[in-house]
């Protein structure tokens, strides 16, 4: 930095499509910090290093950076500046704030810009310093690609190409520049392996009225798969062809982007004189989110594949403690994994298994390993949220159980987490109302003590896909997507006392219709996930007739669909789990 007249260099944590979850090439950020959480902004100056990151990762980072000298800002926290802030006032007029173009969105780099001219800060955004000194960065991921059957898409490559289109007619563009890998998964009627538990490819997409071109590593994709793509007329370039690509493109054209989505290294490619339509969200990521009939019903069936599984877990979990056998938060969310791959179905987990148990349980994204792991007792709680990809569906389930007595307070917190849950579970609600307008829901018995937590309700979930899926979900952070019929969601509210516990309860569900009144159309949620609550740290004397009644409900259609394909002890078990309260 010295060398090359750097004040400051910002370490983000995406990779140039701006994707949540990276492949360990672009891990720059937690190779210089050794943070390994998903999300965190790391800015390195001449006298120190400050880590920014939210709040499902304050207790993470504190024990990560200990000892590192790395300074942790709690961002989103009352007094805490933004990034861009704290660079305005620690660095003097005219310096050089540095970074790597491909990885900050044109609406980032925008900001930046924004935010530094009261100093006239200089923003170097075409230098990969880190590369530079990472001798050993692992390369572009070599992953294959698959074609995704029509019998689980829905629908054909070309009739999705046929809408993104007629979006483009209307909205009188020539181009649609696609850059988010999920998006293009979706269009192309493509899954890969590029990503750890995200079936994805790595690509870009360039759609026009006439021609389509997909920038991938040609290598990933078979024969069969380049032969049906040619028959939707879509031709398969290099990856690192795209920036020459739209270079040459006709200056005169109309171009729809989305500035959160497309890098500013790659909008810096297109020609000086080209008009763009700027869109957020991607028509693709709008159209993906509703799911069709029959995403709809490969999900139900991920469902119960899922839930066996997380059953046939929970009923393992209880005889191997009751046997006085060493179980680890390590080892048990191996045995999770394990269960899952036993359905022919399974194509791995969705994200790692997050086992919790006790204080760990408080680390909202929590991550045990063979080194570093509790051994589970027998009392407290125990928190585990896991999932599963299916070639159908992509699963994300979470359930906190006692494993013996659980303190009073405990108890309590538990239950007002289950009464928020069970209250956005059930709620009717107008066409029209976003995840924003419901979120609330899940929080209101917590709030009433004085309690909350620092992560949404909820998030949109793909088809064999990511699991964290835009553009709908429910966060106090404001969104203006309705919820649709299609949309898959989870609901999962928590609690974290630091140092001795963590709650969280999640299920799936799909939007469907309710019904249509003299005040428009109302919509509900029904229920996907299917695994037994946890009961006994409940306390009933809190619950109302009609919370009981939809547990009683819920765990009776889970006895009807799981019981069958249970083993006489897992059967058992599921019988005593799914008793009316």
């Amino acid at each position: 930095m010295a060398a090359r007249n750097m004040a400051a260099l910002i370490v983000p944590s995406c990779d140039p499509h701006q994707s949540e979850a990276v492949s360990s090439r672009w891990q720059a950020r937690q190779w210089v910090s050794g943070f390994t959480g998903s999300a965190g902004s790391l800015v390195i100056t001449a006298r120190q290093a400050v880590l920014w990151v939210d709040g499902r990762y304050f207790i993470q980072a504190e024990q990560e950076l200990r000892g590192s000298g790395i300074r942790l800002l709690k961002g989103r926290e009352p007094g805490v500046p933004t990034v861009n802030e704290w660079i305005l006032a620690h660095l003097k007029k005219g310096q050089a704030v540095v970074c790597d173009g491909t990885l900050f969105s044109v609406e980032a780099a925008r900001e930046m810009e924004k935010a530094f001219s009261p100093k006239q800060l200089r923003l170097r955004m075409h230098e990969d310093l880190v590369g530079r000194v990472w001798k050993d960065r692992p390369g572009f991921p070599a992953g294959p690609a698959l074609d995704y059957p029509l019998a689980y898409a829905g629908v054909s490559r070309r009739d999705k190409l046929k809408t993104v289109r007629a979006h483009l007619a209307e909205k009188k563009a020539d181009y649609l520049l696609l850059a988010s890998l999920d998006d293009i998964a979706w269009l192309f009627n493509i899954r890969g392996s590029d990503v750890a538990n995200c079936p994805v490819v790595l690509a870009y997409a360039l759609v026009g009225m006439k021609k389509v071109c997909l920038f991938a590593d040609e290598s990933k994709f078979p024969k069969l798969l380049k032969k049906r793509l040619a028959t939707a007329g879509v031709s398969l370039h290099s990856y690192g062809a795209v920036a020459g690509h739209l270079k040459s493109l006709p200056p005169s054209k109309f171009l729809c982007y989305n500035p959160r989505r497309v890098s500013r290294w790659l909008a810096d490619a297109l020609p000086d004189s080209m008009r763009t339509i700027e869109e957020t969200p991607d028509i693709t990521t709008t159209l993906k989110a509703v799911k069709n009939p029959v995403e709809q019903g490969h999900f139900q069936k991920a469902a119960l594949m899922d839930g066996l599984a997380i059953v046939r877990f929970m009923a393992w979990l209880e005889r191997a403690l009751k046997a006085g056998e060493p179980v680890t938060e390590y080892s048990a969310g191996e045995k999770l994994a394990s269960l899952r791959r036993e359905a022919p179905e399974c194509r791995g987990d969705s994200f790692s298994v997050i086992c919790g148990y006790q204080a760990n349980g408080a680390i909202v994204h929590y991550r045990a390993d063979s080194r570093r792991s509790s051994i589970l007792g027998k009392n407290g709680l125990l928190l585990v949220d896991s999932g599963g990809q299916y070639f159908g569906g992509t699963m994300d389930t979470t359930r906190t159980v006692a494993l013996g007595p659980v303190p009073r307070l405990a108890c309590l917190n538990y239950t007002r987490v289950l009464k928020g849950f069970l209250a956005l579970s059930h709620v009717r609600f107008p066409t029209g109302t976003t995840g924003t307008h419901l979120d609330t829901l899940a929080r209101l018995p917590l709030w009433a003590e004085g309690l909350n937590y620092r992560h949404g309700s909820g998030h949109g979930v793909g088809s064999y896909l990511n699991v964290h899926e835009g553009p709908h979900g429910f966060s106090p952070v404001w969104s203006p997507c309705a919820l649709k019929p299609g949309m898959v969601t989870t609901i999962e509210p928590g609690y974290y006392e630091p140092g001795k516990y963590g709650i969280r309860i999640e299920n799936m569900v799909l939007v469907k219709p309710y019904k249509t009144t003299g005040c428009g159309e109302f919509l509900q949620f029904e229920t996907l996930t299917l695994c037994p609550f946890d009961t006994t740290p409940v306390v009933m004397s809190r619950l109302t007739s009609e919370e009981r009644d939809w547990l009683n409900h819920y765990h009776r259609r889970v006895w009807r669909l799981l019981s069958p394909r249970l083993d006489p002890i897992q059967r058992e078990w599921l019988k005593r789990k799914t008793a009316p309260i």
